[in-house]
């Protein structure tokens, strides 16, 4: 029997979003039904990740929000030089991958999804990143123990469960519980004058939004991107976020 095209199947998963929020994680789906395949991601006008690896059930780093917070990454050295730098949820190891070639002195990439783990191994094997950067499996900080100038989580936005039959929904959808949990966490990781950066697409509400959430952590947020970004899988009104704990 041919497959169903996920546009005409019912998710109750996402009942809880708007039409549009709907609209767009069925979208997001669709082009996520992807094989393993390699990209080359531009970083700057200069810089050019060549053939980065990309892993079935793993974000699409070319396409999605991950694009744009790399390329903030990669233009904010400053922040994560000769520093000690945590990529959480780190799908394919964009986040990880452009830190450790950008100079910080250690990177721990971690995701809870083994997909994820074996794919950003991959590249950062790839890029030569061996001697700096480590790659656990980890539930937030479960099994990393250091303590991080950087912190960076490219977090799931919109607010509903993952769907169970779509391993790659982890990384789009949570009811609100895990970015709280990372807040809170993520302090007790942080150094003296340490960030945490997060990017957000704004269609996908309130619950998921760090500029919303951080202040009740006790967190003082920058917003030092908002953006309408026009190409790839999300579309619109972008920001990235730098937090600090308050004084």
């Amino acid at each position: 029997m041919e497959k169903e095209p996920l546009q005409f199947l019912k998710i109750k998963e996402l009942d809880l979003l708007s039409t549009e929020q709907q609209q767009q994680i069925m979208m997001q789906l669709e082009k996520h039904e992807h094989n393993r395949y390699t990209t080359d991601i531009a970083l700057s006008d200069t810089k050019t990740l060549k053939n980065f690896i990309v892993h079935p059930e793993v974000l699409r780093p070319e396409s999605m929000t991950s694009l744009f917070l790399a390329k903030h990454l990669y233009g904010e050295q400053h922040l994560y030089n000769g520093k000690f730098a945590i990529d959480i949820g780190c799908g394919s190891g964009i986040q990880g991958v452009t830190m450790g070639i950008g100079g910080a002195k250690q990177v721990i990439l971690s995701d809870i999804s083994m997909r994820a783990i074996t794919n950003a191994k991959e590249n950062i094997e790839k890029f030569q990143l061996l001697d700096k950067a480590n790659v656990v499996q980890s539930d937030l900080f479960t099994n990393i123990e250091d303590m991080a100038d950087v912190i960076v989580f490219n977090h799931p936005f919109f607010p509903t469960n993952p769907i169970k039959d779509k391993a790659v929904s982890i990384s789009m959808l949570d009811k609100g519980d895990l970015i709280h949990r990372f807040l809170e966490e993520a302090k007790t990781r942080l150094n003296k004058d340490g960030v945490i950066i997060m990017p957000y697409l704004q269609l996908a509400g309130e619950v998921n939004n760090p500029e919303i959430q951080g202040p009740k952590h006790n967190l003082d947020v920058d917003i030092v991107v908002r953006q309408n970004i026009d190409s790839g899988l999300q579309k619109g009104l972008i920001s990235i976020y730098h937090l600090k704990i308050k004084e």
